[in-house]
């Protein structure tokens, strides 16, 4: 399962590297940043509007906690109602405001990209339902696909000159084909079950939702706060360089995130804490071990790693890559210590551990961007990761410390 998981992990990075590669050679570090931020403000929509009843349904079909059909028809509705709601806020408001003094073609490409909202609501929603069956090898790939997809898209959009708007719309048709695959996939496990939700399954269903959407939300606002502030005091060219830094980042935190939900459902399943321990220990040891000897490598070849994949427009981006790097290691450890809270029955430590870092990497850019810019921005994602690991270590000693034969 792990070995699954790590190489559909090192596929979907390689895709999502030279997807990444064509986006910043193509449009350089201002249309880069242009890019980033039309996607930017259509996921916060729907990850915000989500009520995590993707992971609520995940957790009550893996631990068998309701019937799997009325379960995931339920989540199914509420989800499409949700995004409906979310595009609408999103297409009336979000967008205008942010857009505003932007060119036309970054405008048209911002509308374009509120079919995003519908379409993460429901790929991850469908994709979460695999995990939840304990489907790891359809989750798997069917991620894998999602990236080979958005690079296909990409490949053809730069082919045809087509722009940001082609680079965005195949991000968008990316998250429709993984949504439609894994679609195919659970109506062929067993049904495509579109029964009429019911109070008796929506209100368990709602209320972990929220019990586990505190923590998510501030966890995603913590996840995008940097962007929206560099966004927001200035300009798309330091936006531009940001994400082609986060995108090296990422691709480290995205080891960990892998590792880590492969082996959630497997703890929940775990018979007893003791086991559930056992398993969150040794998923740390192989997060941190991957994760802290692939960031000593990039630390060294940061600059010949992003002039090479990224060209020499960006090579400022090199010193904020090696400031990331000091709190990439804090930020793994971060999902197997959510995860351990989360199995534990603990999901709002998560909300305030992540409440606590959401306000300190504020006030930090408050304080560092205005002076520093981008490079202020990557010292406040190190602090903060740093801080908020430390925090879910201590909430999860008491499961991390607990031995088989206590």
């Amino acid at each position: 399962m792990i070995l699954g998981a790590l190489t559909g992990t090192a596929i979907t990075q390689a895709a999502n590297l030279t997807t990444a590669m064509i986006i910043a050679r193509t449009l350089l570090p201002e249309g880069r940043g242009d890019l980033q931020l039309v996607v930017l403000w259509p996921m916060l929509a729907a990850q915000i509007a989500s009520l995590s009843l993707n992971e609520a349904l995940l957790v009550m079909t893996a631990s068998k906690n309701g019937e799997p059909r009325r379960l995931f028809a339920t989540a199914l509705w509420l989800t499409l109602a949700l995004a409906v709601l979310a595009a609408a806020i999103a297409g009336l408001w979000l967008a205008p405001e942010t857009l505003a003094l932007r060119p036309e073609e970054v405008k048209a490409a911002g509308r374009l990209c509120l079919w995003l909202v519908p379409a993460t609501m429901l790929s991850t929603l469908f994709l979460d339902t695999l995990r939840g069956r304990l489907d790891q090898r359809a989750w798997v790939v069917l991620r894998t696909v999602q990236a080979i997809a958005y690079l296909a898209g990409t490949l053809i959009a730069w082919r045809f000159g087509a722009g940001i708007i082609g680079f965005a719309l195949a991000f968008i048709l990316s998250h429709a084909v993984a949504m439609l695959a894994a679609g195919i996939r659970i109506a062929r496990a067993g049904g495509f079950p579109l029964d009429v939700p019911d109070g008796e399954t929506a209100r368990p269903l709602v209320a972990l939702g929220l019990r586990l959407h505190v923590g998510f939300v501030i966890q995603v606002l913590g996840g995008r706060v940097d962007q929206i502030a560099i966004a927001l005091l200035l300009d798309s060219s330091a936006l531009g360089l940001y994400a082609a830094a986060m995108t090296l980042i990422l691709g480290l935190l995205q080891l960990a995130q892998s590792v880590s939900q492969a082996m959630f459902p497997r703890v929940l399943a775990s018979p007893d804490r003791p086991a559930k321990a056992v398993a969150v220990r040794r998923t740390l040891g192989l997060v941190l071990g991957g994760v802290a000897l692939a960031a000593l490598l990039l630390f060294v070849l940061a600059e010949i790693v992003i002039r090479l994949l990224f060209g020499d427009a960006f090579a400022p981006a090199a010193d904020l890559v090696r400031l990331l790097l000091l709190g990439i290691v804090p930020h793994a450890s971060r999902e197997v210590f959510m995860l351990a809270l989360k199995a534990d029955g603990r999901p709002l430590a998560i909300g305030r551990a992540e409440s606590l870092s959401l306000g300190f990497f504020v006030a930090l850019l408050a304080l560092l961007v205005p002076g520093a810019g981008v490079l202020g921005a990557a010292a406040a994602y190190a602090a903060t990761q740093w801080l908020v690991a430390l925090v879910m270590a201590w909430q999860s000693r008491d499961l991390l410390m607990l031995r088989a034969d206590r």
